[in-house]
């Protein structure tokens, strides 16, 4: 297989729907909606069994040709669990924490959907996660226009916060009915676990969702001209999937199949499959076409998808529009619009400039001092704390400015951003193939790192032994580097953010500081990898 060919090349950021399937491979004990059933069951109807019930609920739809029985049977069952649960919590056999019958009595709370709101609370990652592939899928929601979940967890949410990315959320209809700005935004359309009034399980909450989800598919048409969608975590069998398509291809005007297919792709699961292979679907039901990938390989879906860079994150695109739209806001009010914007004249220009393709500057910030330098200090703690405060272009820029024996954290800069986008010459394409080849290995920074003959043959497993050792910081910081794979990750990370990069900042001994951007370079290839030249 050529694994240089790429199978998917967006020019645009996705929007991405993310089902219970991706909160499954990563969480432990994440149930299916069957699971999440049967283990209710077992607390309101102990005696009986629950297959038994869903099989009375199969027969009673039996002349029913419809295609989503599965879907009646589970929301008919969860009436009558919720219906049950709640009569044990009113008549004082089930506590809850947190509640009492008197909140439930003034806010008009479900216990049932209030402890469905309490399993989902706490998120643990499972102990056989390929982290690597996490740390890629934390990377592709972070390019996301937009995110749809049908999950109540806050998996997603936690994943961009670690990455100082905070999007605009909306639950349930909310947003729908708004004029949003449409980049980083958050949609949890099936409820939170912050909201047991938006949890939406029962045969009820299904019938008042569904006279509502035109909306969504109104929100997502919107955007999808430019936009690709990909489903992430669902199967082509699962509801919510083909009632989306089945709205789709209802409002999407006829074309050619490739290029809906371009436009929707569904990636499923298929146990140890490693291979990528993309297949158009037609669905005669349906009347859509769209592209179906059944792997066990996310890593590579993610990493592919995530090579999409448009200049700027959806969040600083976000972040832009809220300042721009803040200072019209507050320059309006104090009739300062003039000194703020160009005048209609020069708008004109400007409108014609954009058309023709012309190269524009536009700054934000005090007008004596917008610039765009970066430094080195400013660039590291951007790269290894995950700010996204500096854009991809920038960040190159720095690092091409940079002397080649300097030795900087690069990797995720260069495996993330789209080189070809950035359109570099010729001339620095090569100068970052000569940092690449001399600094894009990590076995080859370990192999250059010297020590006495004790500790060069000596492996550590952690840092807290290293520090016992009192050893001189410099020899320290060696050793560390040394036994960079042999130590977990997660030490590693506190190491260099809580302590390594706050000496480094007020280290002015060069060979020292020297030692500290080894670290910074080893841990950033440990993370993402060893970086492949540019062809």
């Amino acid at each position: 297989m050529d694994m240089s060919k790429k199978n998917f090349e967006f020019k645009n950021y996705p929007i991405v729907f993310i089902g219970s399937g991706i909160s499954k491979r990563y969480l432990e004990n994440y149930p299916t909606w069957e699971e999440l059933l049967n283990e209710y069951w077992k607390i309101t109807n102990p005696t009986n069994d629950f297959y038994s019930y869903l099989l009375t609920i199969k027969e009673s739809h039996k002349n029913n040709s419809d295609n989503d029985i599965d879907h009646k049977i589970y929301t008919e069952a969860a009436s009558k669990i919720e219906n049950d649960y709640n009569l044990l919590f009113r008549t004082g056999k089930l506590k809850l924490n947190g509640l009492d019958a008197k909140r439930v009595f003034s806010e008009d709370i479900s216990p049932f959907k209030y402890a469905i709101c309490q399993r989902f609370s706490n998120n643990t990652i499972r102990k056989d996660v390929n982290l690597d592939e996490l740390a890629s899928f934390k990377t592709l929601i972070k390019k996301a226009k937009i995110i749809i979940t049908t999950n109540y967890d806050a998996f997603i949410e936690n994943l961009l916060q670690e990455q100082n990315v905070t999007p605009k959320l909306y639950i349930g209809n909310n947003g729908f009915f708004e004029d949003t700005i449409g980049w980083s935004e958050l949609y949890k359309i099936h409820g939170d676990i912050k909201d047991p009034h938006s949890i939406i399980i029962n045969k009820d909450d299904y019938e008042k969702y569904d006279n509502k989800s035109i909306l969504i598919s109104a929100k997502i048409l919107s955007n999808m001209i430019k936009n690709p969608i990909v489903f992430l975590g669902y199967s082509l069998t699962d509801r919510n999937v083909k009632k989306l398509l089945s709205d789709f291809s209802s409002q999407l005007p006829r074309e050619d199949g490739r290029k809906s297919a371009e436009r929707i792709i569904l990636i499923e699961y298929k146990e140890n499959e490693q291979e990528v292979v993309p297949k158009q679907i037609t669905d005669q039901q349906l009347q859509i076409t769209y592209t179906s990938v059944k792997t066990d390989n996310y890593k590579q879906i993610y990493d592919e998808i995530s090579a999409v860079d448009e200049g700027l994150s959806p969040y600083d695109v976000l972040r832009y529009q809220r300042a721009i739209k803040t200072l019209i806001i507050n320059e309006g009010e104090k009739g300062h619009l003039d000194t703020l914007l160009v005048s209609p004249s020069d708008l004109d220009r400007l409108e014609e400039s954009v058309k023709q393709g012309k190269n524009l500057v536009v700054a934000l910030g005090d007008k004596k001092y917008v610039f765009t330098q970066v430094k080195e200090i400013n660039y590291l703690e951007d790269y290894l704390f995950d700010k996204n405060e500096i854009s991809n272009k920038l960040a190159i820029d720095f690092i091409l400015g940079s002397v080649n024996s300097l030795q900087l954290p690069f990797s995720k800069t260069i495996t993330s951003c789209n080189l070809k986008e950035l359109s570099l010459p010729a001339k620095y394409v090569l100068k970052l193939n000569q940092r690449i080849e001399r600094h894009g290995k990590l076995d080859d920074l370990l192999n250059k790192i010297t020590l006495d003959k004790i500790n060069a043959n000596k492996i550590y497993t952690n840092i807290k032994d290293i520090k016992d050792a009192t050893f001189k910081k410099y020899k320290e910081l060696s050793i560390v580097i040394k036994n960079i794979k042999n130590i977990p990750k997660e030490e590693i990370e506190d190491y260099v953010k809580k302590e390594a990069f706050v000496q480094f900042k007020a280290c002015d001994v060069d060979n020292l500081k020297t030692q500290y951007r080894k670290l910074f370079l080893a841990y950033d290839l440990l993370i993402h990898g060893n970086v492949e030249k540019i062809n």
